[in-house]
């Protein structure tokens, strides 16, 4: 017999930033233009998450591990530092009514509308695809380096955007 185990339900959440403010200027120029295409198309976007926080991005990671209500993991990076989302790199875009439970075809026009402006999407990852993610494209990494993180450091999200020359 199997032995079934029961976690949490999650804390309150960690608010999310949602502001393309918080974004690397080129990223947003692109991410802009994926959202004015699905717009065409009749999809309407919904920029749902920008900027991450430590403690967003170690709430989301406690999903599956230290509680759940149902959705699993969520996320395999623990802290900011581990995501493009804390560096103003990434996004994540859902349908601005069905939300996670878009059709099919609305995350097809999402990942052929990211690439056509040069960014990744998380869709096209095999091992984890994550649909609604979008972030800036070549030179990046899946993920961001501890290089990364010494430039944001050093120099603070500007520094970041310029070596990948998304500034």
């Amino acid at each position: 017999m199997r032995s079934v185990i029961t976690l949490p339900a999650p804390p309150d959440e960690v608010p999310r930033l949602s502001a393309i403010e918080h974004l690397a200027p080129k990223f947003r120029d692109a991410l802009l233009a994926v959202c004015d295409e699905l717009r065409a198309k009749n999809w309407p976007p919904l920029i749902f998450e920008t900027l991450r926080t430590d403690a967003r991005q170690a709430w989301l990671y406690g999903f599956g591990r230290r509680y759940s209500d149902g959705r699993g993991v969520v996320t395999h990076s623990q802290d900011a530092d581990e995501t493009w989302h804390g560096f103003g790199l990434a996004a994540d875009v859902l349908h601005a009514r069905r939300y996670w439970l878009a059709p099919e075809e609305f995350w097809e026009s999402l990942g052929s509308a990211a690439r056509r402006h040069g960014l990744a999407w998380g869709g096209d990852w095999p091992s984890f695809a994550d649909r609604p993610h979008l972030q800036w494209g070549a030179p990046m990494r899946r993920s961001p380096s501890p290089r990364a993180a010494r430039l944001r450091i050093e120099g603070g999200l500007p520094a970041v955007w310029r070596e990948v020359g998304a500034a």
